[in-house]
C-alpha cells in the first residue's frame, strides 16, 4: 500500500491509494464500546468455541476499521454505522466458515429471519430465538428512529441482495466450484457488502441523499467504483486464506481458473485494476461533489471510506492464512 506523501516505492506491485489516511478522534471510545457491546450480545453463543470466536473476531480490529472509514462522523452516527457493519461482518463469518455445509438449513433459516426484519415481516418469537437475527432487529429498530424512509427502503434492498448472493456463494463453495468472471463480477458487488457500506456513509455522516440525487449516475457510479476497488483489493489480501478454505469467489482464483493466468499474473492484474478504479473514483468524487448538498459531504465520505478500508485490509489479522485467537 502507498499513501499520499509517502516515498514512492520501488515496486510497481503496489496499491496506490490517492486518499489520505485519517482516524476518528473517537477511536478510543469506539474501541471500548465495541468490545463491551460485542461481548454483551454474545453472538457466538451456541458454538462450542464461542470464547475463541469472540476473541478472534475482536482481534480483527473492527473499531479501527470503522474509525478510519468514517473519521469525520459525530459519535452517534459512527457508533450506529459501526455496529451495523459489525453485524454484517459477523454474519459473513458465519456464512463463510462457521456454519459448515451440514448447517445449510440453519443458515437459510437465519437469512430468512433477517430478510423478514428488513422487509417488516418478522415474527418476534422466531427472531428472539436466533442471536444474529435478534441483534439486527434491535439495530434496525434504532436505525429506523434516525433514518429517512427512502434510505431505509434502499438500504434494506441492498442488504437483502447481500444475503441472497451470500447463500449462492455457499453453494459454490460446497460444490468446490469457481464462478466465471462474469458471474463473479456481478455477485461480488452484493456479497462483498460494499453497497451496504456506501449507504452507511449517509448514516454515519448525516449526509442523507434525496431520492433524486441518490439515483443520479454520478452517485451510483461512485458506489460501483468503490465496490470494485475495495472488493478486488480485499481479494488480494485474503487470497491465500480463502484459497486454503476452498473459496472460489475470489478474483485471483477466478482469473487463474478461467482466464489462464498464473498466480503472479493474476495478482499483478488485480493491482492494476484496483489502482485504475481508485483513480477513477477520485475523479468521480469531484463530479458528485458538484451536485446539490449533501452530495459534497457524501463524496468526501466515499474518499474517507475507501482510504479507511484500504488501511484496515492491509493491517488486520482477519486475512491471515491462519487466524489468530
Amino acid at each position: 500500500m502507498h499513501w499520499p506523501g509517502e516515498p514512492t516505492p520501488d515496486s510497481d506491485l503496489v496499491i496506490r491509494c490517492p486518499f489520505p489516511a485519517h482516524r476518528s478522534p473517537h477511536f478510543d471510545q469506539l474501541t471500548l464500546d465495541t468490545e463491551q457491546w460485542f461481548a454483551e450480545h454474545n453472538v457466538f453463543s451456541g458454538q462450542q468455541d464461542a470464547d475463541r470466536l469472540t476473541r478472534q473476531f475482536l482481534n480483527h480490529q473492527g473499531a479501527e476499521e470503522h474509525a478510519r472509514m468514517w473519521p469525520d462522523a459525530d459519535y452517534p452516527g459512527l457508533w450506529l454505522a459501526g455496529r451495523l457493519l459489525t453485524h454484517m461482518s459477523c454474519l459473513d463469518d458465519f456464512l463463510d466458515e462457521i456454519w459448515g455445509p451440514d448447517q445449510d438449513e440453519h443458515a437459510i433459516h437465519v437469512v430468512g429471519l433477517i430478510t423478514d426484519i428488513l422487509t417488516g415481516k418478522a415474527a418476534e418469537d422466531a427472531v428472539a430465538a436466533e442471536p444474529l437475527a435478534a441483534l439486527l432487529d434491535s439495530l434496525w429498530t434504532e436505525t429506523q428512529s434516525v433514518a429517512p424512509d427512502h434510505w431505509l427502503d434502499r438500504t434494506a434492498r441492498i442488504h437483502v441482495a447481500y444475503l441472497e448472493t451470500s447463500l449462492d456463494e455457499r453453494m459454490h463453495r460446497a460444490a468446490s466450484s469457481v464462478p466465471t468472471t462474469a458471474q463473479y463480477v456481478t455477485s461480488r458487488h452484493y456479497n462483498g457488502g460494499m453497497f451496504y457500506a456506501a449507504a452507511l456513509i449517509e448514516l454515519a455522516n448525516e449526509a442523507w441523499l434525496p431520492e433524486d440525487v441518490s439515483g443520479r449516475p454520478e452517485v451510483t457510479d461512485l458506489a460501483l467504483r468503490l465496490s470494485n476497488a475495495s472488493t478486488w483489493a480485499n481479494d488480494l489480501f485474503s487470497y491465500q486464506r480463502e484459497a486454503a478454505h476452498g473459496t472460489g469467489a475470489n478474483l485471483a482464483v477466478v482469473l487463474t481458473t478461467h482466464e489462464g493466468l498464473t498466480g503472479d499474473e493474476a495478482v499483478t492484474k488485480i493491482v492494476e485494476l484496483v489502482n485504475a478504479e481508485l483513480l477513477t473514483l477520485d475523479f468521480l468524487c469531484d463530479a458528485a461533489a458538484a451536485l446539490p448538498e449533501p452530495a459534497a459531504r457524501y463524496a468526501q465520505g466515499v474518499r474517507a471510506l475507501a482510504s479507511g478500508l484500504m488501511h484496515w485490509m492491509a493491517t488486520t489479522a482477519r486475512y491471515a492464512s491462519s487466524a489468530s485467537s
